[in-house]
């Protein structure tokens, strides 16, 4: 009997601590954190948000969201004829902001930065896909606007609002010397290393392009791209 009553005691003592921690740190607990269940494709990912949060587990519950947005984007929705437009250099140019295609994107980032107003690497990954990929610079902007709310201290946000502004404009020079900087950082996704590579395969920089594919062949965490590194590093005949 004395068992059975612990463990609803221990979830009523752990709700209460999470609510008196969000009193003491609001910017870590947002007031707007039920919108991060909604906003999800994930019909199961409000129900493990809410179970998992209400023990105390937010980042564990972000990383579950993450992994939803990286399963969604990495799942076609599409064929190439009807709107992927890839350059001989791999570059994605931007499609229609109205297309119907990854529309999830936006929400499903801030569904992960509700939980975790300090989960970098998917704001990062989030504002690429959407900016660079997609095409859709407001929603980036959006992102990056409300990710820098949270986190104002962290400085690689606003070099890709600039980066994306630049983009933009179709001035890749100065694209380039955003995303320089935030290349080496240990949170910068290989999709935007990827990016950065291709750009400077658009602006006549090879030796620059070969030696960010030859680090993502060997040491990318994500085999998809360590392949299309050894594809490009084919092509490009080094």
């Amino acid at each position: 009997m004395k068992t059975f009553w612990f463990v609803p005691a221990a979830v009523v003592l752990i709700l209460l601590v999470n609510a008196w921690a969000g009193h003491l740190k609001p910017e870590r607990f947002p007031e707007e954190l039920p919108k991060a269940f909604a906003a999800t494709r994930g019909y199961v990912g409000g129900s493990r948000d809410l179970v998992l949060v209400g023990l105390g587990l937010r980042r564990m519950a972000a990383d579950f969201a993450m992994m939803d947005m990286l399963i969604y984007y990495g799942t076609y929705e599409e064929t190439p004829e009807q709107g992927h437009d890839i350059s001989d250099a791999g570059w994605v140019r931007g499609r229609d902001p109205d297309s119907l295609m990854y529309q999830d994107i936006l929400p499903l980032t801030k569904r992960v930065i509700g939980l975790d107003p300090f989960f970098r690497y998917a704001v990062l990954y989030g504002a690429g896909v959407l900016a660079f990929n997609e095409g859709r610079y407001a929603q980036a902007v959006e992102l990056l606007n409300e990710a820098l709310k949270r986190d104002p201290q962290y400085w690689p946000y606003n070099l890709n609002l600039s980066a994306i502004a630049y983009k933009k404009a179709g001035d890749f020079p100065k694209v380039v010397s955003f995303l320089e900087q935030i290349y080496p950082l240990p949170e910068c996704p290989t999709m935007l290393k990827n990016i950065l590579a291709n750009i400077y395969l658009k602006i006549g920089r090879k030796a620059k392009a070969v030696e960010i594919f030859k680090w993502m062949a060997q040491s990318a965490p994500e085999a998809e791209y360590r392949e299309i590194a050894k594809e490009r590093l084919k092509k490009l005949r080094v």
